[in-house]
């Protein structure tokens, strides 16, 4: 593996999609050394999810959760309206067919109140065309985390890895085991960094692997983006569930939102040949050598199945009458519980978080432009595949050229 494979996504993205559609920009560039906020508890109830039920659900029981306060309160409602046909003539004329970012841009689809403003692919992509989220996979994770949350199969939040993942208690650095799954989330548990993912072997235990490496800080004590962290959420997620974090997905996300992933490619990422996957067909999500899907990268969706994600989370976790997440999660996983440096925002529970023109923002965001960005306010959904690679597209440009087109549709 190289390091450019493992690079995240957000280190050169200074401005998001949806934030300048607005007139606003994205700050993701920056680290927090704040202390962790004070936990907060919050109630939401415990439905079930199921939506193949043929009869009302069952009374829900309350149930209270360990959720860290957001450092930011939501921006204030700011009714707007949006001028779509604006939307859709600006698209249309700086991503015009054979021009550059015809190239470069694979599907881009805008959305508002659930109803197509602009669907825009390349020559080789469409709605049901499959692209490599990359880290919108992270995003993907924390609805799973929320769903086994809800269910009972996973306690809470303030689970630590000792409690979760016992099996590999006996091989955890000093400290790692009273790490909590909030602290995993939110990035701010000290789990070793992206870079050190250059270092797994192919055929190495990389769960243990990352559980047996110190801490790069004291947990709570900071943000550090952590890849590795992310996919120990897979490996959470098997244990409490007993099932693959695929089969899971498909019984709890996927097949409720119709969201289609069979057959699924599924390569061990080590010794697979990504360009090859990311060029095949149909719907993908690779493991590590142990055959854990990886819970930092590597699913593959349609703007369409990207599209439902942000509609899902937009409606709070409702889709077609049914709630498939559960309400107090979407809010609190996309609120910034962990603060910035450098302004509004932050970081949730594996989603970047933002306040743009004085609208929140959520976004979950991949790779070489990768995006699913919400804002509740104007009922907007932003959602974009790009090319990866050596010609990839760059997210500064297309931040600037995505202002250009939308922010005058947008009136406040």
């Amino acid at each position: 593996m190289t390091s450019s494979w493992h690079q995240r996504p957000e280190r050169r993205l200074g401005r998001s999609v949806v934030a300048l559609c607005i007139g606003g920009a994205l700050v993701v560039s920056a680290c927090s050394s704040e202390p962790a906020p004070t936990p907060l508890s919050v109630e939401f109830s415990a439905a079930s999810t199921d939506v193949a039920s043929s009869g009302p659900s069952a009374a829900p029981q309350t149930q209270t959760r360990t959720l860290a306060a957001p450092t930011h309160e939501a921006a204030e409602s700011k009714p707007a309206s949006i001028d779509v046909a604006e939307v859709k003539r600006q698209v249309e004329l700086y991503l015009s067919p054979g021009g550059r970012y015809d190239e470069l841009i694979k599907s881009i689809v805008i959305t508002v109140d659930g109803q197509p403003v602009v669907q825009h692919f390349s020559a080789d992509s469409g709605p049901d065309v499959h692209h490599n989220g990359y880290s919108v996979t992270k995003s993907v994770m924390s609805m799973l985390i929320g769903i086994a949350i809800e269910e009972g199969a996973i306690a809470g939040v303030d689970r630590t890895l000792a409690d979760l993942l016992p099996q590999y208690v006996p091989v955890m650095a000093p400290g790692v085991g009273a790490v909590t799954l909030e602290q995993v989330l939110t990035m701010t548990g000290g789990i070793v960094e992206d870079e050190f993912f250059t270092a797994y072997a192919p055929t190495a235990d990389w769960t243990q692997v990352t559980l047996s490496r110190p801490l790069s800080r004291p947990p709570g004590t900071g943000f550090a983006y952590s890849s590795p962290g992310s996919h120990l959420l897979s490996a959470i997620l098997t244990k409490a569930t007993g099932q693959s974090t695929l089969d899971y997905a498909r019984e709890k996300l996927f097949g409720p939102l119709q969201i289609e992933s069979q057959p699924a490619a599924e390569p061990t990422l080590a010794v697979a040949d990504i360009p090859a996957y990311d060029r095949a067909a149909g719907f993908g999500w690779s493991t590590d050598p142990q055959g854990l899907n990886l819970g930092f990268v590597d699913l593959k969706l349609t703007a369409t199945d990207m599209t439902k994600l942000g509609q899902l989370n937009l409606d709070e976790g409702r889709w077609q009458g049914h709630q498939v997440l559960p309400a107090g999660w979407v809010r609190t996983s996309t609120s910034a519980v962990v603060p910035w440096d450098a302004g509004p925002g932050g970081y949730g529970y594996q989603w970047w978080i933002s306040e743009s023109h004085g609208y929140r923002v959520f976004a979950a965001m991949g790779r070489g432009g990768q995006l699913i960005e919400v804002i509740p306010d104007l009922r907007m959904i932003v959602v974009v595949s790009c090319l990866n690679g050596v010609a990839a597209f760059d997210p500064e440009s297309f931040g600037q050229l995505v202002n250009q087109i939308v922010d005058q549709a947008v009136a406040g």
